[in-house]
């Protein structure tokens, strides 16, 4: 088994895959390029791909041998799962692992446009303080406010746990069966509402939507329009959930009072208008960034690697109805 990791692995990960496969990565400090990632994988069998990497049919049609993707995060947009199909190649994730941290993340992002964090450690930092007045960087209380969360899977589950703890009333909106509604009912007092109710009515918006062509650009123009003056949108899920120019527009504008933003459209371009709004708290996609998370997940992105070559279903497979044809593939390379 060939491997390919297109950006370093903890040490404890890459020594254990290593005694299995014949392990090579990309330890430069910037994201690898899709010129290098073409050459790169030519012969691998297996690729331990990153959110940014864009593994696309030109990528996975470079590599003739190539039988799984393992992308070390909880989405998979980046990979074209259609081609992936078409050719046979198992697609794993790393979902559960990462649901504290990033939903930390998103508390922190609230806490810090809530009470302008940002905005009051470069007022300090600029020698502005003059001393104590009643109006400086006056910010919103959480208490008593109501938390929408858009997508209430397990991120958001945790979120809301966190908005429950500050004492925020929690709606929600979600696909799915009412068995879920009821126990989310009982245990955070949360109510599942229409994506319009949940626009109009919550104080602090977070998003934690999959990226998918029914989630594109879910919260857009009309849907800024609708909230109140003063709602703070927090997005740690996917940048294109959003229209990022009618974002841009609704906190010029003041439709919006502030956002917390772990994701972009173009990731890692982040728009210079984004740049100069004092009421946006703008961090690189850290959501998942700390290191028993990071490592986490790419132990979990190993073991199902290694599970599926020794041809068991990875519990974490994406597309599960591959597996039959990569067991097949698996069969004819292991006869080679």
């Amino acid at each position: 088994m060939k491997v390919f990791a297109t950006g370093p692995l903890p040490k404890q990960v890459k020594e254990k895959l290593a005694r299995f496969a014949d392990l090579k990565s990309w330890e430069e400090p910037t994201e690898i390029s899709e010129e290098h990632l073409l050459e790169q994988i030519k012969d691998r069998t297996a690729v331990i791909c990153l959110l940014g990497d864009k593994m696309s049919a030109e990528v996975m049609d470079a590599a003739p041998e190539l039988k799984l993707i393992a992308n070390v995060a909880v989405g998979f947009d980046n990979v074209d799962l259609v081609h992936a199909k078409k050719r046979g190649i198992l697609v794993v994730n790393t979902p559960g692992v990462l649901d504290n941290a990033t939903a930390d993340l998103a508390f922190a992002l609230l806490l810090a446009c809530a009470r302008r964090i940002v905005e009051a450690d470069q007022y300090v930092r600029n020698h502005e303080w003059q001393g104590w007045r009643t109006d400086l960087l006056l910010g919103s209380e959480l208490s008593g406010k109501t938390l929408g969360i858009v997508g209430m899977g397990r991120i958001g589950e945790a979120m809301a746990r966190r908005g429950l703890g500050f004492g925020m009333k929690i709606i929600y909106t979600r696909k799915g069966n009412e068995e879920k509604d009821h126990r989310l009912t009982r245990e955070l007092s949360a109510r599942r509402v229409s994506l319009p109710e949940l626009i109009s009515s919550s104080d602090f918006i977070s998003i934690h939507s999959p990226l998918n062509h029914e989630t594109r650009h879910l919260i857009g123009k009309v849907e800024l329009s609708r909230v109140k003056k003063h709602c703070i949108l927090i997005n740690t899920a996917r940048g294109a959930v959003v229209d990022q120019k009618a974002l841009i527009a609704a906190l010029q504008d003041g439709k919006l009072a502030g956002a917390g933003l772990d994701v972009f459209e173009d990731e890692p371009k982040v728009p210079d208008e984004l740049i100069a709004l004092k009421n946006v708290v703008i961090v690189p996609h850290i959501g998942s960034a700390t290191s028993e998370t990071r490592t986490a997940m790419a132990n979990l992105a190993m073991e199902g690697l290694l599970t599926a070559f020794s041809e068991r279903l990875p519990e974490n497979t994406v597309n599960k109805d591959v597996w039959p044809l990569f067991l097949e593939r698996l069969k004819v390379g292991a006869s080679r």
